[in-house]
């Protein structure tokens, strides 16, 4: 089972999908994964509340900041479970084979992204 903590509904079209999809096809050929409540999040906390730090790139100031970051609302692993989360949470949550996140983005004409070819595992 696979449950979407996205937030968003998520299409998985194959590896075969072409690189865009028209609108009025969205949701032939493809696999769909209603977003569930609640998702999954990215917290940043600042750690550095009483110091900016400032550096230089091409003779401007970059401010920088020091944050933790805090995934929210996750669940527990459980067998037979895979989570699809966005790659923000994938990526901070290292090491848990139950996570997915959506991989080669399928587009519809006007470039915005409608759903994925693969759903991978970022541990």
């Amino acid at each position: 089972m696979i449950i979407n903590l996205t937030g968003e509904t998520v299409r998985v079209y194959g590896p075969d999908a072409p690189e865009v999809i028209e609108a009025d096809a969205l949701d032939l050929g493809c696999t769909v994964f209603a977003a569930e409540v609640p998702p999954a999040f990215l917290d940043l906390v600042h750690l550095d509340l009483d110091e900016v730090r400032t550096t230089f790139h091409g003779g401007r100031p970059v401010e920088i900041h020091l944050v933790q970051h805090l995934v929210r609302d996750l669940p527990a692993a459980r067998r037979g479970v895979y989570l699809l989360v966005d790659s923000a949470v994938g990526l901070t949550v290292r090491g848990r084979a139950d996570l997915l996140i959506g991989f080669d983005s399928v587009c519809d004409p006007a470039g915005a992204v409608v759903g994925y070819r693969h759903l991978v595992s970022p541990c």
